[in-house]
């Protein structure tokens, strides 16, 4: 029976919430300041990304490790979220301080500090948010549903949210402030929606989560980065589905990572990003429930295969079809919106498969390791992601406040959709021809590796 309130259970969606709406910024509009404020050339841009993106794909690897290990006053996961929240805050803001004025070594750190204060503290606090959901639900999976349909509901709101109103704010205090304050200012404000949901977090979960005993904590396993190498390097599936994601991964980010610049330069007119994107986001709503349903009929690797043959068909038809119509963009975009929910709904269940797999052929129990890969293709996508499209402006000639030419439109729609389908197609193939666990598989691997596990227990005691 559920023992949480449902002021408990809001207070975790809000959180979520609150922290969608305070991150919608520098997530979603850094890149086209960078360059139209800021006046990044697109190549330093990329290049700028690239180094921070290398830094937080680091820190991500280690952060679950070092919250293990820790044993603060506040909780082993709230006082992540109580140490850091401050520091997400000005994470958000540093990165929209208008530096145009600076010479480009100087702008570089300040844009790269920003950003790790930002993305760095939230891989300590995404991880933690994890964790006082389970301390929060105990064992009760019926309020560790409770808990995870709330905080995703909250989130899907909150980006819709966001979607609809950041831009025309953004534009509607360009005027009183100019436009590099008016992104600093709806940061910071937005920022502020981060702290007070993560304070009423931190309230509600302060009864569930306390200092542990010290004997508790040096008892725990410590994880090296040895053991992720090496839990990929002896299974051959978790490295192919890695591969295959990062892949995926790297498409989608290319994509998102200068959508910005499609509706500035190529429709020419900016606040049709705000349109499209509350659209589009809304139809996930849409996409999350049909996609899903697709998927279980298909099975997992056939599904991935289908959702992103059809990914790499609707991202060459924005190329072609979308270069003068932000109907046919949209409406190829929620196609890809469906395609992806086809698989991507199974969540972690590839690398909780591929972890049995490798467990059972080779006897070496690397699952937990396997599981906390999971979000290391999201890390790759966006490093890589925004060094391919960001290098691929520069390579076509890009120039804050360029005139626009067709030829400019044409190459740059090759990069906006094409690009994205060729690293669709890759991962399809991989998948294709690299990936041989069927769900069959994976059930026997799962049974098998119980029944070994329950037999040690047994020879144990």
């Amino acid at each position: 029976m559920a023992k949480l309130s449902n002021s408990q259970i809001n207070a975790y969606g809000f959180y979520g919430f609150a922290t969608s709406v305070g991150i919608a910024v520098p997530t979603s509009y850094l890149t086209i300041f960078m360059t139209e404020n800021l006046l990044y050339s697109a190549a330093l841009m990329g290049t700028t990304l690239l180094v921070a993106r290398t830094i937080d794909f680091i820190v991500g690897l280690i952060s679950g490790g070092i919250i293990q290990k820790a044993n603060m006053k506040w909780g082993k996961y709230r006082s992540w979220l109580i140490l850091l929240r401050f520091v997400v805050y000005a994470g958000c803001v540093i990165q929209f301080i208008d530096t145009s004025a600076f010479s480009t070594v100087p702008k570089m750190i300040i844009t790269i500090i920003g950003y790790c204060m930002l993305h760095n503290s939230m891989n300590f606090i995404a991880t933690s948010q994890y964790g006082i959901l389970s301390v929060m639900a105990g064992s009760d999976m019926e309020d560790r549903s409770r808990l995870a349909i709330r905080g995703a509901q909250a989130m899907a709101a909150a980006m819709i949210i966001s979607s609809a109103a950041t831009l025309p704010f953004i534009q509607f205090l360009t005027p009183y402030v100019g436009g590099s304050n008016a992104y600093t200012i709806v940061a910071a404000l937005f920022g502020t929606l981060f702290i007070v949901g993560n304070m009423a977090l931190c309230k509600t979960a302060a009864p569930y989560d306390m200092q542990q005993p010290k004997d508790a904590v040096s008892a725990m396993p410590s994880v090296k980065i040895k053991d992720l190498v090496e839990s990929v390097s002896t299974n051959k599936q978790l490295l192919v589905y890695i591969s295959a994601s990062s892949l995926q991964f790297i498409g989608a980010m290319s994509m998102m990572g200068i959508a910005a610049y499609y509706y500035m330069y190529v429709l020419g007119n900016f606040l049709l990003m705000s349109l499209a994107m509350t659209i589009t986001t809304a139809f996930g709503l849409v996409s999350s429930i049909i996609g899903p349903k697709i998927g279980t009929k298909l099975g997992k690797k056939k599904a991935m295969i289908v959702g992103l043959l059809i990914s790499t068909v609707g991202s060459l038809c924005i190329t072609l079809f979308a270069r003068t119509s932000l109907v046919v963009y949209i409406i190829f975009s929620c196609i890809n919106s469906i395609a992806m929910y086809i698989y991507s709904g199974f969540g972690p269940n590839y690398v909780l498969d591929a972890g049995e797999y490798g467990y059972y052929k080779t006897g070496k129990d690397y699952r937990a390791m396997a599981t906390g890969l999971f979000s290391m293709p999201i890390k790759i996508g966006f490093a890589l992601g925004g060094a391919v499209s960001s290098y691929g402006l520069a390579f076509i000639g890009y120039q804050t406040g360029m005139t626009v030419t067709p030829e400019f439109v044409n190459s740059f729609m090759w990069i906006f959709g094409g690009t994205p389908a060729l690293f669709y197609i890759a991962a399809a193939l991989l998948m294709q021809f690299g990936y041989t666990i069927t769900d069959e598989d994976a059930a026997k691997y799962a049974a098998a590796n119980a029944e070994k596990l329950a037999q040690a227990a047994g020879h144990q005691n």
